[in-house]
């Protein structure tokens, strides 16, 4: 499972590159089987993990590696 730290500076580029719609930007609540969840973090961009196929393209375009596999 992919996770993004507390070291993510919210510059979208892994929102844009996954494929799945997996990750969201802090603060924005997330959909999952038709249903609005609220947001996993309020800090930084989170990945759903329900939704993320661990292609690691979020990985490749992250600035400050702040995305990892947990």
């Amino acid at each position: 499972m992919m996770y993004i730290t507390e070291e993510c500076i919210n510059c979208s580029a892994c929102n844009d590159e996954c494929d799945n719609n997996a990750i969201y930007n802090a603060g924005d609540n997330y959909v999952l089987n038709d249903e609005t969840l609220a947001a996993l973090s309020n800090d930084f961009s989170y990945i759903v993990p329900e939704l993320c196929d661990n292609c690691k393209s979020c990985v490749e375009v992250c600035a400050v590696d702040a995305i990892v596999e947990k």
